[in-house]
């Protein structure tokens, strides 16, 4: 028995009950859609009318383009979990898990960032404070959220990521600095956290960050660092990291009382 889609296309050019009423091109798959009305010439319904269209693939659409979508999700989850070198202590940390209450500005303007997150119009941010307030909290917030949005995003631990690079050059390395590099390269963004915490931001740790900097500009970054702007001017080397760091970049200040010592003091006092 033929479908009443199939009738359908037969009547439109032989039924007199059936008419076009309306014709377009369909913006989701590109066919051409022919809306019908047509009244029902036999059986119970004999003299009823129904509206129907053709053409249209946008349902087949939809779920390709869904498919596609989970797929996107689910690369850059992995490529996240993958390459990200994070600290155990921020692996559960996001926006709802910080106490905004002590940084409102910071905090607002983190997810200002991730609201207004264009590819098209690169932009980056500078954390910059004493130890434990929130900096790497904030930073990985972003980075897990835009994950949850589509985009691909790297978490990059300074100290571990120089560690790593070292490690590369063993034989037995899993992974090569060409591999890494081009990871951390094509990211639409990266977290470089705790600039200069490894404490030797000169010489070969400098240039091999230097590079990298170098090769992620004009793509979205964001900096976290315990340093104060004195530290970055000491050597050659740091200033010249600082000035590249600061290329089209917003500061966000965070100095205060060590956030990990207030939540831990807190917890303290109420289990007392």
């Amino acid at each position: 028995m033929k479908s009443f889609r199939e009738a359908l296309k037969k009547g439109a050019n032989t039924n007199t009950d059936s008419k076009i009423t309306n014709q377009y091109k369909c913006p989701g798959c590109g066919e051409i859609v022919k809306e019908f009305t047509t009244v029902i010439a036999i059986g119970p319904s004999k003299g009823k009318t129904v509206s129907s269209k053709i053409g249209c693939d946008c349902p087949v659409y939809e779920i390709v383009k869904q498919e596609q979508k989970e797929a996107d999700q689910a690369r850059m989850k992995r490529i996240f979990k993958d390459y990200s070198l994070v600290n155990k202590s921020l692996e559960q940390a996001n926006f709802k898990t910080f106490d905004q209450l002590k940084f409102p500005e910071a905090f607002k303007t983190a997810v200002d960032f991730v609201k207004e997150f264009d590819l098209k119009q690169p932009s980056n941010l500078f954390f910059q404070g004493t130890f434990g307030t929130g900096k790497s909290h904030l930073s990985i917030s972003i980075s897990k959220a835009l994950v949850a949005r589509g985009y691909s995003s790297i978490f990059i631990s300074i100290p571990k990521l120089l560690t790593k690079i070292r490690g590369t050059y063993n034989n037995h390395s899993e992974v090569t600095e060409e591999q890494l590099v081009k990871a951390l390269y094509a990211a639409d963004l990266v977290v470089f956290d705790d600039i200069g915490a490894e404490g030797d931001l000169n010489g070969w740790s400098a240039q091999k960050l230097f590079e990298l900097l170098d090769q992620r500009s004009g793509k979205h970054n964001v900096f976290t660092t315990n340093l104060q702007s004195d530290d970055f001017e000491a050597t050659r080397d740091r200033a010249r990291l600082f000035s590249r760091i600061m290329e089209n970049t917003t500061p966000v200040i965070m100095n205060g009382s060590d956030y990990r010592k207030r939540h831990f003091l807190k917890e303290g006092k109420e289990s007392v």
